[in-house]
Parts: structure tokens; sequence; C-alpha cells
């Protein structure tokens, strides 16, 4: 769009000044409007404007100035995406209390607004709190903007007494959805900072990343529709195995949650301890993943993972090329466990009925399978280095036997060879996983809300410093996935699922015409069709929308 000076003579008054405004039409090339008329150059002369016609140019170009000044602050292409989000947080009716909360803090802004748009930014866009307040905030149609200062600031106020947000939120979800808790579920998890030194609850520790960056621990608990219920943080040198028990009383307590707590977790912390604290002890349940090498099985419960008979049927899953995509079967038995609480206690033995389920990927498989082949081919380039002490060997000591004595029993130098039985052991239980729970029927979704914390809306890694504003930054994470969920389960009846609904919400954008009219980006899938249909919004699939078109979205009622 630019403006340019028009001179004609209409009538014997003589030369007649216009500023006219050049627009470009979709489809129909560029079109000239009448922007303003100034009038007669005499009568201009008269009005006592010297030069009329350099009056006139310097009003064109200073309206191309101002033109090309806003296109250059303000971007014209916005999202809509996130009026989901909106109208989520529309329903939960946070808003009053989240003002009744920080009203001795005597903000500036409106607080709940920085709230939600700080969730919708997360969604939208996630990364720093300064990519959310350059390059995320502005490009939300219709919200508020904050400076820097503000964002950092009310981060860490959040991030100080983070628990009461949650439990504000809890006791809306409750009021308007209800809370299915005679079940949930319970998983901890950790995540890596970029820095090197510890400093605070940034602490070293076992990462799930394998980085060896200060990390901070995150306990995650859902209700019985797989819906955030609680969160937790803690230092991340703190071991999760004694901290596992300690966290679940804790939520149990502060939330007042009564019901059967599943607690998920990885080969960790799949103990016979921990499984008779959640289940003899607390009356919950668990899900652990289990070590299929090693230890933790007898030498028949190994075997029954690759049976193949009438007793043991194995389900399997096809692509419509036919093409194996995973197997699994299942069992259900009692099974035994013995642990010794102290060096100096008395062991205790102990037996649980369990659901065994074991899945084979082909895909994993041949992963594994080739991870197994790059440690023997490590390990033999050691041995060939003449390596003889385990701490050479590194991850690839385990297909590496030591031998110090000959057939004899002479005592002789130690003899470094591969393990064989090791190696063809773990090529044979290679693309296998297995499954143990005390819950005979059921179904669970804790893993796939901290993936989608972990990818979808990159809780790690963590650019903050202190410690309030780290857990200010969870909450925001909390918070959002929360309103996801409820999102997928309670408004579109999990027929949506939350990666598709973030996807959809990251696409969807307007562009904003010279004429005040918007161009909808938002590209026709199955995804838009379904969101349209059963909010009822036409409007969703037009080319062409108007501003109240576009407020009258954001204001929608589920």
């Amino acid at each position: 769009m630019s403006y340019f000076l028009k001179k004609s003579t209409p009538s014997k008054k003589g030369l007649y000044l216009q500023i006219y405004e050049g627009k470009y039409i979709p489809g129909k090339g560029k079109r000239n409007y009448s922007y303003q008329s100034l009038g007669y150059v005499s009568d201009m002369i008269a009005k006592g404007i010297s030069d009329p016609i350099a009056y006139a140019q310097g009003l064109v170009d200073d309206l191309n100035c101002t033109e090309a000044k806003e296109i250059g602050n303000e971007p014209v292409t916005k999202n809509m995406g996130y009026f989901l989000l909106k109208i989520m947080m529309d329903n939960l009716k946070v808003d009053e209390t989240m003002r009744l909360m920080t009203a001795r803090k005597r903000f500036r802004f409106d607080f709940p607004a920085f709230v939600r748009e700080m969730i919708y930014a997360q969604v939208v866009n996630p990364g720093s709190k300064h990519n959310a307040f350059e390059k995320v905030l502005p490009t939300l149609y219709g919200c508020e903007e904050f400076s820097y200062d503000q964002i950092l600031e009310t981060v860490q106020f959040i991030g100080e007494d983070y628990e009461k947000f949650i439990e504000l939120f809890n006791h809306q979800i409750a009021a308007q959805y209800g809370r299915r808790t005679s079940k949930t579920y319970f998983d901890c998890t950790n995540y890596y900072f970029e820095i090197d030194l510890p400093f605070e609850d940034k602490q070293k520790g076992p990462s799930k990343e394998e980085r060896h960056s200060p990390i901070i621990g995150q306990a995650l608990m859902l209700d019985g529709d797989q819906i955030p219920i609680a969160m937790k943080m803690y230092p991340g040198n703190k071991s999760e195995k004694p901290y596992l028990r300690n966290t679940i009383e804790d939520m149990k307590t502060r939330y007042d949650i009564s019901g059967k707590v599943i607690q998920v977790a990885d080969k960790g912390l799949n103990c016979a301890q921990n499984i008779f604290a959640a289940a003899k002890e607390a009356s919950d349940g668990y899900i652990f993943s289990k070590a299929i090498l090693g230890t933790s099985l007898t030498q028949p419960e190994r075997e029954w993972v690759l049976y193949d008979n009438e007793h043991n049927v194995w389900h399997e899953v096809r692509d419509k090329n036919n093409v194996l995509l995973f197997k699994y079967k299942e069992e259900i038995d009692d099974y035994s466990y013995k642990f010794r609480p102290a060096p100096d206690e008395e062991e205790i033995t102990f037996t649980m009925k369990e659901k065994r389920v074991v899945t084979y990927n082909p895909s994993l498989a041949r992963k594994q399978k080739a991870e197994i082949s790059k440690e023997v081919e490590k390990a033999l380039t050691k041995m060939s280095l003449k390596a003889a002490a385990r701490s050479e060997f590194g991850d690839c000591v385990k297909y590496v036997e030591f031998v110090s004595q000959n057939k004899n029993g002479d005592k002789q130098k130690v003899n470094v060879r591969l393990n064989q039985d090791k190696i063809d052991e773990a090529m044979k239980y290679a693309g296998y996983n297995l499954l143990v729970t005390s819950e005979t029927s059921m179904l669970w979704r804790i893993e796939e809300s901290f993936r989608i914390m972990k990818t979808y809306l990159e809780a790690r890694p963590v650019y903050l410093q202190t410690r309030e504003s780290i857990y200010g930054h969870f909450l925001i994470c909390y918070l959002a996935l929360t309103v996801l969920r409820l999102l997928e389960f309670k408004v579109f009846e999990e027929k949506i699922p939350t990666s598709r609904l973030i996807e959809f919400i990251r696409n969807f954008y307007v562009t904003e015409q010279s004429n005040g009219e918007y161009i909808n980006n938002c590209t026709k899938s199955e995804t838009h069709t379904q969101v349209k249909e059963r909010l009822g919004m036409a409007k969703l699939g037009q080319l062409y929308l108007k501003k109240k078109d576009l407020d009258a979205i954001l204001t929608a009622w589920i």
C-alpha cells in the first residue's frame, strides 16, 4: 500500500489536488482509490498556503513514512489459533480469583491477562521468556503486550507459590467438569539446564537425556481422565526412590486425593521395595517397565517373553501393506518379590497379582541390534589396543569378560575377550519391552504428558536462573498442558489428540489488509473441519474475515 498525489483540472477553477491510495487486491492486481481531497490550488492559496503542491506532497510523504513505520513495528500477520485456549480459560473462570490473590501486589497491568497470554505463548511458539516478549506476544491477535521486565518479574512471582495456582485451577476444573480421583497416576522426570555449575535446585544427577548438565526434578500427577492435577518440583540431585512416596503423600494431602495412586516409572525405580511400598503399605498401584536382561527376572520369566504357542498368543498390528508394526501379548499371574529394607534387617518376601505386557517392535529391534554391534566394535578396538582395565572399556564393558586364570586354575596375566553369550542374549531380546502393573485392566497416558511438555511445549532446556523463576516457567508449562488436555478430553471428547490441537493452534494465522479486512491463512485439514463442526464456527472456513468475525471467534462460548 502506498500514497501518491493526483493533479487534475475538473473545471475552470484550475488545478485540483487529491491524495490517492494504491492497494493490491488479490486476483485483480493494483487498484487506486481516493484517500483525501485537498481542493483547488487557488482556494488553498487563498487560505494562506503559499505553495499548495509542495504542501500536498509533504502530506503524501508523511503518509508513506507513517505507513512504512507501522508495518515495521506492528506485525500484520497475527495468530488466531490460540482462541481455543482462550475459550477454555474463559470457561474455567479463574480471572476474578487471580485478581483477588494478587490484590496486594498492585500490578500495573491485568494479572489474569498476563497468565493467559504466557500460556498462549507457550503453546503457539514455545521458547525463552525473551522469545515470548519479542516474537510471540506481539503476534497474538487482540492481546495485550508486556515489557520484558514485567514478564521476568511476574514469572518469578507466580513461581514463589506455584502450588496455589494449581489449587485454583483444580477447584475450577472440579466445579466446571468434575474430577475423577478414585484412580490417579504419578510419575517423575527431570529437565536439564544450559549452565555448567550447579546452583540452588539445579543440581547434577541422573538425567533422562543422559546429559551431564545440572537438572531439576519434576513430579506430575494426573486424574482418572489423564488431566494434570498436581505438580511438584525438587532438586536434581535428589534420588527419586526415597523421594517417591513422600512426594505422593504430600500431593494426596495437599490436593485432597483419597483414591488409588498408580505409580508410573521406568526400570530405575522398578524395585521390590517400591512395589511393596506402593501396593502393600499404601494400597496404591504401579506401572513399571522391567529390564528383561539382568537380575530382575528369573530364567522362566525371561523365557516367557519369547514364548509363542497356544497359551502365549501374540497379537499383531500391521499397516495397510501388511507390514508388522509391533506385536504384544499379556499374562496375569502371581509373582514373588523379596527385598531387605536395610543390611541388618530381615528379608521381606511377598506376592503380587500382576499383569505383564510384553511388546516387540521390529524397528526398535533393528536399532538396538545396530547399537549392540557398535558396542562390540568398540570393545574389539579397545582389545586391539591392549586395554586391560574395566574402566578403559566404558559402556561396552558389558560385552567383555576378564579372565585371570588358565584352564588348570593357575593365575596368569588378565586376558580380555568378548563375552559371546552376553552378545547373543542381547541380540535375542532386542526389540522387546516388558511392562508390569498391578492394574489388570487400564489405560494410561502420563508418559505422553511428559513428552508433550518436553517436546511440543519445550519445557527444556531452561534458561532462567532463580528458583522462583524456574518454578514459574514450569507452572506455565503445566497450566498449558492442563488447558490442552481439557480441550482434548472435555471439548473434543478424545477425537482430536493434543498433538493435532497444538498443530492447529500454531498454524491458524490471519493477515490484515489495508482496508481493515483479514485474510484467513488457516489450511483446511481434518482437524480444521472437526474444530469448525464441533464449535459451530462456519467463519473458520472463510477466506475473508472482518474484525467483528475475529472478535466473535475469540468470545465464543462452548
